[in-house]
């Protein structure tokens, strides 16, 4: 049965062509078949992943897959790899690793085929309670109904679930809400790696819906809206729920035991009236920390790493323009072999006025790669004959904020705060040369950077929130 989705398109057509704002990785041409990997398993009925080392190699070989189908480069993907410590985390826990390890895969790899597009490459936020706790409730409705499809009690749709467990106030809304998965026959063990794999890899006939919720930025690959990104530290985006259940007695799969898994997929607001639960967030990356510091007209980066095995190199990625491009700046050799803890540093001796984000890749010896989660800097600019002024500042939290500036009509103009995170907030215009920001929230006591662009210039300047 196809599944339904619930959203609205929004593309851009320039000279002709669909633009994507915010690349997300493209669909596969056809689904990845197993039957001649060595060591995995087909997806054909009665077989299934029963070994880590399956879960491994299946995810490899599909990539590589991917790499032909999309003319990326071989080995571009990298591979891979489970902690020593997987066996161990919870089947939330488990999905969240390998959906992150798989979104993480993708961010700044060039694809070719269908266009030329480079993924951005967010790991999602992590799996948040409430959200787990209306996968887990439709995937029960599913099971005990003996259905399988998206309507839930009452004609509910995925949003409305998610609308009626989170105030309007909490969530943004998304082109994409949820993926569904059913197997018959096997055992319950390694569900939700199967359902992931499938989603991915083998979504031909859900016209790839399936893997463009999975892996959606701030819009997927057929231009849904995606997350907006402006909650949490910069480089993670969103919450998912995963919700199990196995059991016989499921009617569709006949005297064979069941399995459905459901994924949820929502995008958090930055409202500080805002609460929510998240749980441990296992993310693929071998960094116990990686920061940047601004400091003197330069960015100072530092990272620390842990039980090193087999490493070649960092290789160091930055981005000045919101993450739609990336250069690479630099490579730093690693230690190598070790189990202690490891400090590194490097200068960005040349970065640009206003948000510079920066991403770290590890390299192992053999090829593979782990990606950071991407982090800030703000460089405030200073100019001689800069004629824009901000006041009051220091400002109070609840203050409107006064800007002028000869300029500043042919300005696009935005509040951020430390991280880089862009905040939500209205702009007008009460003459030609001046504009009133109010924020959308409180804003908390701190330091923040109001960002100014045009054609010729940028710059970035400081308000105190007091």
């Amino acid at each position: 049965m196809k599944p339904k989705f619930y959203f609205f398109s929004i593309l851009i057509s320039i000279a002709g062509s669909t633009f994507l704002s915010a690349q997300a990785p493209p669909n596969l041409t056809s689904n990845v078949d197993l039957t001649s990997c060595s060591g995995c398993t087909d997806f054909a009925p009665g077989a299934f992943f029963s070994t880590t080392t399956q879960i491994v190699n299946a995810f490899n070989f599909a990539r590589r897959a991917e790499e032909t189908q999309l003319g990326l480069p071989a080995n571009s993907l990298g591979n891979l790899t489970l902690p020593a410590t997987y066996g161990t985390l919870s089947d939330d826990q488990k999905g969240l690793y390998i959906l992150n390890a798989e979104r993480m895969a993708r961010g700044g790899q060039t694809y070719t085929v269908p266009a030329t597009v480079t993924p951005i490459g967010k790991p999602v936020e992590g799996v948040e309670n409430t959200l787990d706790g209306v996968a887990q409730s439709f995937a029960q409705y599913l099971f005990d109904n003996n259905l399988f499809g998206h309507i839930g009690a009452g004609g509910s749709t995925p949003t409305d679930r998610i609308n009626a467990a989170f105030p309007a106030n909490c969530r943004e809304f998304m082109g994409r809400a949820e993926n569904i998965y059913r197997a018959c026959g096997g055992s319950t063990t390694f569900a939700v790696e199967q359902a992931l794999f499938g989603w991915i890899y083998r979504d031909a006939g859900s016209s790839w819906g399936h893997r463009e919720a999975a892996l959606i930025q701030n819009v997927d690959a057929s231009g849904n809206t995606g997350y907006n990104d402006n909650r949490g530290a910069a480089g993670n985006e969103g919450f998912i729920g995963i919700g199990i259940v196995n059991g016989s007695g499921y009617t569709p799969c006949g005297a064979l035991p069941a399995r459905l898994v459901v994924l949820n997929i929502m995008d958090p607001t930055n409202d500080a009236a805002c609460t929510y639960s998240i749980q441990n967030n296992p993310l693929p990356v071998k960094l116990v920390s990686f920061n940047a510091y601004p400091e003197n007209n330069q960015v100072n980066l530092k990272w620390v790493t842990s039980q090193e095995s087999g490493s070649s190199h960092f290789a160091l990625y930055r981005s000045t323009d919101q993450l739609k491009s990336f250069q690479h700046i630099a490579e730093v050799k690693a230690k190598g072999n070790s189990e202690e803890k490891i400090q590194y540093t490097f200068t960005d001796s040349w970065p640009k006025l206003g948000v510079n984000y920066y991403r770290l890749m590890q390299v192992d010896l053999d090829g593979r790669q782990e990606a950071s989660r991407w982090v800030a800097a703000v460089m405030e600019g200073i100019e001689q004959n800069d004629e824009i002024k901000i006041y009051p500042n220091p400002a109070t939290s609840n203050e409107t904020i006064q800007i002028m500036g000869a300029e500043l009509s042919s300005m696009e103009v935005n509040l951020m705060d430390m991280q880089g995170r862009t905040l939500s907030g209205t702009k007008r215009f009460v003459e030609e040369d001046k504009m009133e920001l109010v924020p959308k929230a409180v804003l908390t006591p701190g330091v923040y950077m109001i960002h100014f662009k045009n054609a010729t210039r940028s710059l970035a300047k400081k308000i105190i929130i007091k």
